[in-house]
């Protein structure tokens, strides 16, 4: 265009050469100038099973004093947009990535880019955090019921029957007492439900490595963690026996994590937990 102007002393087309050029050195400035000074934290993420997706969680930051446009965050072919960021706003960006196996899960690498305003150009850069996060074995869909207690007998539950704490509640058979009708239950759904109690007596439930003697090792490790969530999910006061590692019988969130962890880290080469 400038060669033709010149050829053609074609004052017109001086202004249009001169105006596009303009407007292309004014978009490389932009393109760079939304992309700097972003700041991106990381604020957590949460243990899944293999096969699901772990979602890692993030604080996109604008600590200047003018909006941003149009940023993409890439990562293993996918990509998250943030259409607009406000001066001095905060965002939640979320970064989803799929997993496979038990173990430990690493962020991927992240590209920051963004082609505003026009799309000419493209700002970008890495970004490497060191975040991992733990992948619990992916549980059986059954495992056997028989679980053991400390002194090794056999058990089907943490409580025997009585009559001092409430256990649960369960459906009415023909025989049993009115006395353990949840009637107001019965009074808000219709149905007959019998609550049931315990002597208060607790038995641990262990799950156990060495029940499973022939089974293949990630087979073990699938059916441990079916029986642990039961475990869990039935309210036992219950513990972990791996090789060279026992954890002692408990219940509650943490210690599930802690079951769960160490499961989902055991090294059947070694016989203990990945480093």
């Amino acid at each position: 265009m400038l060669l033709g102007s010149m050829n053609y002393n074609n004052n017109t087309g001086f202004a249009l050469t001169f105006l596009l050029t303009g407007i292309g050195i004014i978009s490389i400035y932009n393109c760079h100038r939304n992309l700097a000074d972003i700041f991106l934290h990381f604020v957590g993420s949460r243990s899944v099973f293999a096969g699901e997706s772990v979602h890692f969680n993030f604080i996109i930051e604008n600590q200047n004093t003018y909006s941003r446009a149009q940023l993409l965050f890439c990562f293993d072919g996918h990509q998250e947009i943030c259409d607009v960021l406000a001066a001095g706003d905060r965002q939640p960006m979320s970064v989803r990535v799929n997993s496979t196996r038990r173990g430990r899960l690493n962020l991927p690498r992240l590209l920051l880019a963004t082609r505003y305003p026009l799309g000419l150009f493209r700002a970008w850069t890495w970004i490497n955090m060191d975040v991992t996060e733990i992948i619990y074995p992916q549980p059986a869909a059954a495992a056997p019921s028989t679980m053991m207690s400390h002194g090794g007998h056999s058990i089907s539950a943490r409580h025997s029957a009585g009559d001092e704490d409430f256990s649960g509640l369960r459906s009415y058979h023909v025989g049993d007492p009115p006395k353990r009708i949840a009637w107001k239950i019965l009074a808000h759904t219709g149905e007959t439900m019998i609550t049931e109690y315990n002597d208060g007596s607790r038995d641990p439930v262990w799950v156990d490595w060495y029940d499973y003697p022939s089974s293949h090792p990630e087979e073990r490790l699938s059916l441990l963690t079916r029986r642990a969530l039961d475990a869990d999910l039935a309210g036992h006061i219950w513990g972990l026996r791996m090789p060279g590692q026992v954890i002692g019988a408990d219940r509650g969130a943490a210690h599930r994590h802690q079951c769960l962890r160490a499961l989902a880290l055991y090294d059947p080469g070694s016989g203990q937990l990945a480093p």
